[in-house]
């Protein structure tokens, strides 16, 4: 597997990597959660900008982008505008989603950017190529919140997320079931001799918390972990899941 390389953190090898995202809706919580996510020395922060309830604001919110960059120092960025489509907290137009994603890139504060690969597909493409001539590294995403897709709709749907070009690619669903859970894990399995390129996989809510620890395993590269909050159901706080990860990283070697 290729590995994505920012700021020291190399993934798609080793223990998944640990992002914890930033979810505050003012200044004031966005910058004492990141202090304190900083702290917890995570290898990656994701900052939720649909969160962000001034976010509507291009200044306010390239200011708050540049401030996270800031206090974070070494630790690898990603940028986040999940729509109401996908579970996020704002609607948004898809030219108005190309514009925000595209002026965050070109302040260089971001060094990936999550673009929804499935919002417009007949632009997908072009937009990922114009975030990664910035410098950005881009994060294809798609969430299921309400169902697990068949193996091979899910399997499916990430390799049209590395024919658009995406440096890595990442698939989240809601499990009803054992039976779901152990499809995503399967998916997530296949990848590996389909494409070269990180994933990124979940299985939501409780029934899927297993997703989260087992990636060293199934191939996922990556788990969000909650750090003063979860962004998403299943999420394990970040100490407890660096713990789990590290004694069946001991079992694997």
């Amino acid at each position: 597997m290729k590995t994505v390389e920012i700021k020291d953190v190399k993934i798609g090898e080793g223990i998944p990597k640990i992002c914890i995202p930033l979810t505050g809706k003012t200044r004031e919580e966005i910058i004492k959660e990141a202090e304190i996510v900083k702290n917890m020395e995570p290898d990656l922060v994701e900052w939720r900008a649909d969160c962000y309830e001034e976010g509507a604001n291009s200044e306010k919110r390239l200011e708050m982008l540049k401030t996270i960059h800031d206090r974070l120092d070494k630790i690898p960025l990603l940028f986040t505008f999940r729509t109401d489509k996908e579970g996020g907290s704002c609607p948004i137009t898809y030219a108005d989603y190309v514009n925000l994603l595209e002026n965050t890139a070109k302040t260089g504060f971001a060094d990936l950017i999550d673009v929804e690969a499935f919002f417009d597909t007949d632009r997908t493409k072009y937009l990922m190529e114009s975030l990664k001539a910035c410098g950005a590294f881009v994060v294809a995403s798609n969430h299921h919140f309400d169902r697990t897709p068949s193996i091979e709709e899910m399997v499916k749907r990430l390799e049209t997320m590395d024919s658009f070009g995406a440096d890595i690619l990442k698939l989240a669903v809601m499990p009803k079931s054992e039976e779901d859970l152990m499809a995503l894990l399967t998916a997530t399995v296949m990848m590996k001799s389909r494409s070269d390129k990180p994933v990124i996989t979940m299985s939501m809510g409780k029934t899927g918390v297993l997703s989260r620890l087992c990636g060293e395993m199934s191939g996922s590269s990556v788990t969000f972990a909650a750090g003063i909050k979860a962004s998403a159901p299943g999420q394990i706080p970040a100490e407890r899941m660096r713990k789990a990860l590290c004694l069946l990283h001991e079992s694997f070697t």
